[in-house]
C-alpha cells in the first residue's frame, strides 16, 4: 500500500476519483496539516482545486458550481456536477464518505461524525442528488474503529431514540460504557437507500500514518477528496 494514499479498493463511479492524504503524504511535501493551514495553503493537487467546507458537526448540504478559496461556512456536506473541482472533508476520526452517481454525474463528500450522524447529514446528502439512491456508490474513509470508540449511555440512547436499528452498532462494556462502530452505523444507514458501499478498515486512533483527536488532541488533519476525470 502506498502509505501517501488511501483508496477505495476500486472506482465508485465512472471517471471518480477519491483519496485520503495520509500524514505521509503531508511530510514527504512539506505540507503543514493544520486545519487552518490546510485550507490556506492545500488547495490544488494535480492542478485540480480543492475546495473546503467549515465543518460544524450539523447536516447543511452545499452545492458548489465553482471552486472558492475561502471554505463553505457552516457545511459538513458538498455537492457538485462539475468538472475540475475537488471536493474536500477534513477529519481526524470523524468519517469521510464519497458519494457519487454511477455514471459519474454526480458526486458529493460528506464530513460524518457521530453529530452528523444523528442530525442526517447522510441522508440529505442523498437527497442532494437527482437519481435514485440505488444508483449511486460510496466509499467510507479511514476513521476510528468501534475498538476505540467508548461513549456513554446518553449517547447511546440518544441513536436508540432515533432508529433502534443503531442498536447492532453498539457494544456493551459495562452498565454506563459502550463502544460505537460509527463506520457501521454508516454503512447501516447506506443499506437503508440502497446506496452500494465501500469501507476502509483503517483506524485513525490506531495508524501511525493517520491522525487521531481522540488520541492526541491534535490540531492535524486527513484530507479526503473525491472529483471526476474527464
Amino acid at each position: 500500500m502506498d502509505q501517501n494514499f488511501i483508496r477505495p479498493d476500486k472506482p465508485i463511479a465512472k471517471g471518480i476519483n477519491c483519496l485520503t492524504f495520509t500524514s505521509s503524504y503531508f511530510k514527504q511535501h512539506n505540507v503543514d496539516p493544520k486545519k487552518d493551514k490546510l485550507i490556506k495553503k492545500f488547495q490544488y493537487f494535480q492542478d485540480i482545486p480543492i475546495q473546503y467546507m467549515e465543518q460544524v458537526h450539523g447536516d447543511n448540504v452545499e452545492s458548489v458550481q465553482a471552486h472558492n478559496a475561502e471554505p463553505k461556512t457552516n457545511t459538513d456536506a458538498l455537492f457538485t456536477t462539475e468538472d475540475d473541482i475537488a471536493l474536500a472533508a477534513l477529519t481526524a476520526d470523524c468519517m469521510p464518505i464519497a458519494l457519487s452517481k454511477i455514471d459519474g454525474s454526480e458526486f458529493s463528500i460528506i464530513h460524518a461524525g457521530w453529530k452528523g450522524l444523528l442530525s442526517g447529514i447522510i441522508e440529505k446528502s442523498i437527497s442532494s442528488f437527482t437519481s435514485d439512491p440505488s444508483l449511486i456508490s460510496a466509499w467510507i474513509g479511514p476513521s476510528i474503529s468501534c475498538r476505540n470508540y467508548e461513549v456513554d449511555t446518553e449517547f447511546y440512547e440518544n441513536f436508540i431514540s432515533k432508529d433502534k436499528e443503531s442498536i447492532s452498532n453498539f457494544t456493551k462494556k459495562d452498565s454506563t460504557k459502550w463502544f460505537f462502530n460509527l463506520q457501521g452505523e454508516a454503512e447501516r444507514i447506506l443499506k437503508q437507500f440502497n446506496v452500494n458501499a465501500q469501507t476502509t478498515r483503517f483506524c485513525t486512533y490506531d495508524s501511525e500514518f493517520l491522525y487521531s483527536f481522540r488520541k492526541e488532541q491534535t490540531q492535524n488533519r486527513l484530507v479526503t477528496i473525491i472529483w471526476r476525470t474527464i
